[in-house]
């Protein structure tokens, strides 16, 4: 009896796998394009930030300088009605002394001199047997001060400012009732501490004696 040998049968054609050299270079290249849009993608996004922050950076500080500039400008704005409020309160009670006086009272005043005195003399009917009475004004401390007879002194100004200047004159005119001349010159306290929200002022005004 005669045998076949049978050989072992052949792949089909249908179900062989072709390989093909482009396919691997094209799929490289893809993935190379892909890694670089995203390393592109990654560096506009840095890129992005580093904008976001300089534009915030700067907002920050103007509205900061624009903040410190406020509190400066209202500050100085304080500081300056506080020494013209001191100056004109000041002033304005010298002045009314003086009008209502009959007389300056020269032995205890301090004329043409810094920081000077003026004592006035002036009527009273209290007590019953007294007919005249003294205002002195002076400098006390850094204050301006009113001291009547009898009284503690008095101060016209605050703490938050003080006299730098204070001089009288005694003026002689044509008329029959003498005339005073005043000085005054304030300065806020914290003019040496704080320069920029420094305040001073100077204020010169006469006033005649109408009760001579």
């Amino acid at each position: 009896m005669i045998k076949f040998k049978s050989s072992p049968a052949s792949p089909s054609k249908a179900g062989r796998t072709n390989f093909d050299p482009f396919d691997k270079l094209r799929i490289d290249t893809e993935r190379s394009r892909s890694i670089k849009v995203q390393s592109f993608n990654k560096g506009f996004t840095l890129i992005e930030m580093v904008i976001y922050i300089a534009i915030v950076t700067v907002v920050v500080g103007i509205v900061v300088m624009f903040g410190f500039a406020a509190i400066r400008t209202g500050a100085k704005v304080k500081t300056n009605a506080e020494v013209l409020d001191n100056s004109r309160r000041a002033m304005e009670t010298i002045i009314y002394e003086i009008k209502k006086s009959r007389s300056v009272y020269t032995p205890t005043s301090a004329f043409d001199t810094d920081p000077g005195q003026l004592s006035l003399e002036q009527a009273t009917t209290t007590p019953v047997d007294e007919t005249a009475t003294f205002v002195d004004f002076f400098k006390c401390g850094d204050s301006l001060c009113l001291r009547r007879e009898g009284s503690n002194p008095m101060n016209l100004t605050n703490d938050r400012v003080k006299v730098i200047g204070l001089v009288f004159t005694q003026l002689s005119n044509s008329s029959s009732r003498p005339s005073v001349q005043i000085r005054l010159r304030l300065e806020s306290v914290n003019a040496s501490l704080v320069p920029d929200y420094s305040s001073s002022i100077d204020l010169t005004s006469t006033a005649i004696l109408r009760g001579y």
